[in-house]
């Protein structure tokens, strides 16, 4: 997860995500990444290749009440799934 402050575009992550999650691709399949500014919400999902390859998915804001409804189920998930592992 990669925030910044709510005046900066949440894409503004997406270099420092990416950096981080290639240094990761050789032990994992896929890498799951989020970036943030706290009001907007951006999910990014990185596959390895050559060269690795990212999806970016529809970003998420806490304004809209159908994206907070959705961006709460996304983040309750993915607690969740924490709690399994």
């Amino acid at each position: 997860i990669e925030t910044k402050n709510s005046t900066v575009n949440a894409l503004e992550g997406l270099p420092q995500l990416l950096t981080y999650a290639y240094r990761r691709l050789e032990e994992q399949s896929g890498i799951w990444g989020l970036t943030t500014n706290g009001l907007n919400y951006q999910f990014v999902y990185i596959q390895p290749g050559n060269p690795p390859t990212y999806q970016l998915f529809p970003e998420l804001s806490l304004i809209r009440p159908e994206q907070s409804m959705q961006l709460l189920q996304v983040l309750k998930a993915i607690a969740l799934e924490g709690v399994r592992c």
